[in-house]
Order: structure tokens, then sequence, then C-alpha cells
């Protein structure tokens, strides 16, 4: 302990003139007075404060003397070392992952790194501070900031994002932003190794807080269903990675139906494949363990049933270029007859030509608009253009010969083809579905001869197996753009319960899927679409590792630093004022 205005000390003179100042006051000597009137008033002032009476004769000379005192200890400023925070810039790196989640202590690991930020806050005394989430994509949360409110503010607002850590590029980025000398750089993480830290600047010291807490974990490595033989089967796999034998129930439901459930033991270390071989349709299902184990985010998977290579199942008079086509691309496709056939498909593809539009079935359609009468036909004489669509892409069909084409269909269609005025070829979706309509047929165009005909189809394929309520699968906070066949931009995100979690303009803003890992909707013009954000793989077999330091010259984890305390002066001061109040009391007791 040292004091920082120590001149002030010189006021001990005034100490010491108080003390000279009662050393020559006038002495009393004591006078015998006989008056009775005189010594009952006496008698009564004694018995009513006799504490005063006993102590006023040299209180007063205490009082002043600890006044004076304590005011130029005031004045001084004591200061004392305290334990502080190395560093004049102090970067904090914060692992969000899921292995984050894990408990300990009745406490995720997440909330002891902050409660161990929230400590080395309290120990500042002025440094700048810099926060950077070390998420898949790594981002800076505070930068230089020196106001401890701001600090703790941003620490309460941590949390488990389920994204993998990418240690690396958040080093490097903290790297990147060292402008002192005098730098020490905190990862607060869960398994972080030495191995892990590629650090390019040596003489910057790391501090590794690594929160171990995952001892024993069971989890669902996999799972996913399929259809087969006209049933839906599944298969799991589960991994026992503690060291202790675990048996627990699996269980699979369906909007909150169980439709599967079956008792699994598994040994120490070891794998178990879980076969489902029947399961009810549904449009999508939920794997889940209750293994009693403290790491809980690898205890639930979802999968969801669609099937992404669809045949396609052609009906009417449909043009063999059409076939040969789809079929050189090697996509399935089954001519069927029209007649006996529509109200039988109920999965797939349909492409249609030479039928009634209103009798088509409520699935992905490619409709050939063909006109019967050839009177109708209408003779194409300007150039035909194409807009930037998912249909036309890597398609010239500028160059293509179209000699007549139909009369449009009555709707609300997006314009993809056309040829002055007269649309060719034309996207929407009827009852719910989405549909590509041709306004040519194949007869009257040159179009197969060409290398883009074949790209056209394979667009259409993808583009309505992407259309037909499945957008995939996405990783916690995974960011792309997507295109939806919807007349309305807006895209609103629901959970699994129903509760709207966000919107987001489609032609403005990317797709950003949630963070925590489950199965989700997406709902724009009363089409519901489905979408499933799964756990990485590598967030599955978690880790510990020890804390450790880097770069240090010395081993002591703290140092020593001068921390002036803003408040004592003012506590000093006012039991100064208190003891000057006590003092006026006395002196008028003693008047």
């Amino acid at each position: 302990m040292y004091f920082a205005n120590g001149l002030f000390f010189i006021l001990v003179i005034f100490i010491a003139l108080v003390v000279l100042l009662y050393f020559f006051r006038k002495q009393y000597t004591a006078v015998i007075n006989p008056a009775n009137l005189l010594w009952q008033q006496a008698m009564n002032e004694w018995n009513a404060s006799p504490w005063i009476q006993k102590l006023q004769q040299n209180l007063l000379f205490w009082l002043q003397i600890a006044a004076l005192t304590l005011l130029m200890l005031a004045l001084a400023k004591p200061i004392w070392f305290s334990e502080g925070i190395k560093g004049e810039q102090i970067i904090w790196i914060v692992d969000t992952s899921a292995t984050m989640s894990a408990i300990k202590a009745d406490k995720p690991l997440i909330e002891q790194s902050k409660q161990q930020m929230k400590q080395m806050t309290e120990r500042l005394t002025g440094q700048e501070v810099t926060v950077i989430n070390a998420g898949a994509k790594p981002k800076i949360l505070l930068s230089r900031e020196t106001d401890t409110a701001v600090i703790q503010r941003e620490i309460a607002g941590l949390t488990v994002t389920y994204e993998h850590e990418n240690i690396e590029k958040a080093v490097k980025l903290a790297e990147s932003l060292v402008h002192n000398k005098d730098t020490v750089i905190h990862l607060f993480s869960d398994s972080v190794k030495k191995a892990d830290l590629k650090s390019d600047l040596s003489n910057i010291p790391y501090e590794i807080h690594n929160a171990a807490g995952i001892q024993d974990n069971v989890a669902i490595l996999s799972f996913g269903v399929a259809a087969k033989e006209k049933r839906i089967s599944g298969l799991a796999v589960l991994e026992n990675q503690g060291k202790k034998s675990k048996t627990f129930p699996f269980v699979i439901t369906s909007e909150d139906s169980v439709v599967f459930q079956q008792e699994v033991t598994i040994p120490a270390g070891q794998q178990v494949v879980i076969n489902i071989p029947d399961l009810p349709e549904h449009r999508f299902y939920q794997a889940s363990i209750k293994a009693g184990d403290h790491y809980a985010a690898d205890n639930e998977l979802t999968a969801v049933y669609s099937d992404l290579n669809p045949t396609i199942d052609a009906l009417g008079d449909v043009n063999p270029f059409f076939i040969k086509g789809l079929e050189t691309l090697g996509i399935k496709t089954v001519q069927l007859d029209a007649k006996n056939s529509l109200g039988s498909t109920e999965s797939g593809i349909i492409l249609a030509e030479g039928l009634q539009f209103s009798e088509l079935p409520k699935m992905p359609v490619i409709y050939i608009n063909k006109s019967k009468n050839q009177d109708e036909l209408i003779e194409l004489k300007e150039p035909i253009m194409s807009k930037d669509s998912p249909l036309t892409e890597y398609v010239d069909i500028g160059k293509t010969y179209i000699k007549y084409a139909s009369n449009p269909i009555k709707g609300n269609w997006e314009n993809i083809v056309t040829s002055g005025e007269h649309p060719l070829i034309q996207t929407g979706t009827i009852n719910g579905q989405p549909v590509i309509l041709m306004n040519f047929s194949l007869e009257n165009t040159d179009w197969p001869l060409h290398p883009g005909f074949p790209i056209f189809l394979f667009n259409s394929y993808q583009w309505l197996s992407k259309q037909t309520g499945f957008l995939g699968y996405f990783q916690p906070g995974e960011e792309k753009w997507i295109q939806l066949d919807s007349k309305k931009s807006v895209l609103e995100i629901y959970n699994s319960a129903g509760k709207s979690l966000s919107s987001l303009q489609l032609n403005t803003e990317n797709f950003k899927a949630p963070y925590k890992p489950g199965i989700y909707q997406a709902v724009a013009d009363e089409q519901v679409y489905y979408f499933s954000a799964l756990l990485d793989d590598r967030e599955k077999k978690p880790e510990t590792a020890p804390s450790f330091k880097l770069n240090h010259l010395t081993a002591n984890d703290t140092e020593l630093a001068l921390k002036p305390n803003g408040s004592i002066w003012f506590w000093l001061t006012l039991i100064v004022l208190v003891l000057l109040m006590v003092e006026w009391e006395v002196y008028r007791k003693w008047l």
C-alpha cells in the first residue's frame, strides 16, 4: 500500500499544532463551593449524562485529532496492491459450440466461462477488452471496450449457438486485432489443445481456460429414413462414449406421437445399429434417447422423409424427345396410360401433354400446353428472350427456332421465356404444388437438337424436386440463398411447436437456419416447407483437455496491479463529518 498524494502528509503540522494548543490552554483550579443549590444542579447533570461527564475532559482532544488524521489520509489518496489482469489490451475468444451446453455442477459449461469473464471484468483497471465469438465464422462482439458495464452486458448475452467452433480462424482474427505489445489473449472453451493453436505471434501470451466437464456421453451418430418396397424403414447408429455400460430407451416420435420404441443396452466405448423395419408415413421423424448423460445436444436427431430423386410419370401423348432426354440424364421415367393412371399416381413428378389442365393430380407438373386445334396456334415472329431463372441456367434458348405457340393458360404465372409479349415457358403453383408450363410443343421447334434442351430438363427436374416441400438439411445458423415459388417475398420460420421464430425477405435477405438443432417449418403464401438443422458430426464426439498457458515468461497466472480505490476518500471524509458532529455535541454539553 502507498499514497498517491503523499505531499498532503505535511498536514501533520496542523495535528501537532492542535496538541500544542491543548498544552498551552488556560488551566483551572478546583474551588470548593458549599452552596447546596449549585451542588444539587451539578449532581443532576452528572446523573443525566455520566458518560459525557467522564469523557469530556479529553474527548474533544481525541475527536479533533482523529478528524484531522482521517482528513489528511483522504487527501493523500491511499492505494494498495490487489490482484489484477495482465495486459493493456485483452482479447477474449469465446467458444459457443454445442459441447459448451454440457452440464457440470448443475450449470452449463458456457455459464462457467461467463462467470470467469465476469470475475476478470471486476479486476480490470481501464484495459481495453475485445470479445470474439469463435463460431463457424468468427465474429467480433466487442471491440476495445473499456466500460465495464458494457463488457458485463455483452458477457451476459453470450449463449450457445450449436455451431462447430473454428478456433484457428478465431485466433487469426484475434492476432490481426493486436495493436499493443502488452496484449494477452484469453480463450474460453472446453477442449482446446496446444496443437489447435496455430499462432503467428510468438510474443503474445495465451491463456486457455478449458471448462472440462463431459466425462460420459451417449450420442445418436446418425438417423435416417427411406422408402423401400412401399414401406418406410429407418436406421440409427448409437454410440456409448463413456466408461460404463448404458441401458436406456430409444424412441422415435412424429407430430407428438410415438411410432417406435426399443430398450437399448450399449457396452462402454461401443456402437450399436438399430434397424426400424416399418414406420408409418409422416413428414418427419425425431429420434431421441434418455441416457442420463450430461450432454443432451446429441441425444436427438431429426430425419425428414422426402423423395429427393422422384420418378417422372409421363401422362398423355408425351413427345418421345422428352422421354429420351430424361433417360439420358439417368432420371427414371415411366409412361402411364392417362385414362387409367390419373387417380393412382400419388408421388413423383408428372410430365403431361395432351390432357386437360384441370384434370392433373395434385403433384409437381411439367405441362406441355398443346393446342388441339391448329387454327388456334400463334406464329412467332419476334426473338426469343429469357430471364435469369434456375430453369434457364446454362441454357441458351435464344438460338432456338420455335414456329408456333399455344395460347397461355389463365393464371398468376411468372414468365421465364417469351417471344415479344407471348409467354413460352412459365412457372407457378396450383393447389400448393409447383408447375412448369410450356406453351409450345416439340413438334414446332428444333429445341431437342440443341445442347440446352437436356440441360433445361435437368434444371426443371431439380427445381421441381426442391419445391416439393423439403428445403434440405442445414448446419446451425447456416446462411444460403434460396428461391421459392412464392408470390410474396416474406418467409416465416416456425419451430415444431408452431412458435414463430423469425421472418425474412426472400428478395433481399439470405435464408438463415436457426441455431438450435431440430425440425422447422418455413411458410410462404400458405405453402409449408420443412427443413432440419443438424448438429455437426464433430460435436457428437466431445473431448476434454486441461487449461494451459502459451508464450508466458513466468508461471504466475496473475500479477499484482496497482488499483486505486476511488471510493475510500468518500468514506474517510464521511467519517470526518460524523466526528465533527460528535465533537460539536460534546462541546455543546460542555458549555
